[in-house]
């Protein structure tokens, strides 16, 4: 049986701050380009390395602006970083049919966030026609009225909300 403690105890290092007797026991990188070279230090100095650490240090906005992006995708080369996602997914949609043949692949549209809301907040799921989101709207209303109930006002916020959604699902999701 291995002992790892043992090991640990055999591999001392010091700790590469000048003057400091303790064993650098915590790796740090060197910075930022060379992923395989380190700096060795005690838990007190390691500490205050990672406090003053700053990995951007020296990077213009846009170079900041180009990591992040890139980091997305773990900073590998993509095929279609530069298709926006209804293309891509027709292009994947198009090669299935034709993999698998015409009607293999049923998907449903994408639905905008604000009209997925709205549908929420009307209790209704999509596919729906515009006769069934206006008897869902008069089911709603009666329920929630302020007259109905006595000023109350969460009924009276959640009555607004419907009727917002109400008017933004017959002019943004009912094509005539």
């Amino acid at each position: 049986m291995y002992n790892y403690k043992q090991k640990k105890e055999t591999i001392t290092r010091p700790c590469d701050i000048a003057g400091c007797t303790n064993g650098g026991e915590h790796r740090a990188p060197k910075n930022r380009h060379s992923s395989n070279e380190y700096y060795w230090f005690c838990l007190p100095h390691v500490q205050d390395y990672n406090k003053k650490w700053n990995y951007f240090q020296g990077m213009s906005a846009e170079e900041i602006d180009n990591f992040r992006d890139d980091a997305v995708t773990g900073h590998r080369p993509t095929w279609n970083h530069q298709i926006p996602p209804q293309m891509r997914d027709k292009m994947i949609r198009d090669g299935l049919e034709k993999l698998l043949g015409d009607g293999a692949v049923k998907t449903k549209p994408r639905l905008p966030p604000l009209v997925k809301k709205a549908l929420a907040k009307m209790e209704l799921e999509h596919p729906v026609d515009k006769k069934q989101i206006k008897k869902q709207y008069k089911t709603l209303v009666k329920l929630y009225h302020p007259d109905v109930n006595n000023n109350d006002k969460i009924a009276e916020e959640r009555f607004k909300e419907i009727t917002e959604s109400y008017k933004y699902l017959l002019e943004n999701y009912c094509a005539d």
